[in-house]
């Protein structure tokens, strides 16, 4: 019997291999954009929290403060009056700046109107000691993906973040808003 020398491999071989390549990838793909968009989400509650606990602080120790946002982060800052500069604000821990994911877009509106987020003096929530800061809307969202998240903040100080329950509260309570 002659056996031939099989050389290469058969296209069913190579079909197989392609379809299991595509999964793969495939699954690679789903979990980075996952583990990005609740990056996102984690992100965006850790905000809200830090601007409820900064309106509080404002309040209570009858200061001026704000969030100034930049491209990648934001940071909270005090007014000085005395000196009338803007100081960071690093203490407790928490209340340090933030840098973000250079891949998220940040768009503040204030007024309704776009704000730039390069200038130094601008990009700036204001949290008075009375209680009112200034009303804005924050959208951050992944490029080239439909999520989204859309943090505001009206004149008395309420804010929240669309379509995100926050942290311990129901659904049922999320929906009774």
């Amino acid at each position: 019997m002659a056996s031939r020398l099989q050389k290469g491999f058969t296209l069913i071989e190579i079909l197989v291999v392609m379809i299991l390549l595509g999964i793969i990838m495939t699954i690679a793909m789903l979990s980075i954009g996952n583990s990005q968009s609740e990056q996102l989400e984690e992100d965006m509650r850790r905000l809200l929290q830090i601007m409820r606990l900064a309106h509080e602080e404002a309040i209570i120790n009858q200061q001026t403060l704000a969030i100034k946002f930049s491209p990648h982060g934001y940071a909270l800052q005090r007014y000085d009056g005395k000196g009338k500069i803007w100081i960071p604000v690093t203490e407790p821990a928490f209340f340090q700046a933030k840098e973000l994911d250079e891949s998220y877009e940040i768009k503040l509106l204030q007024e309704g109107l776009k704000v730039s987020l390069e200038k130094e003096n601008a990009g700036k929530v204001m949290m008075y000691s009375s209680g009112e800061i200034t009303p804005f809307e924050l959208n951050i969202g992944l490029p080239d993906s439909d999520i989204n998240y859309r943090l505001t903040g009206d004149l008395m100080g309420n804010l929240e973040i669309e379509g995100l329950q926050s942290y311990g509260s129901s659904t049922e309570e999320e929906d009774a808003r």
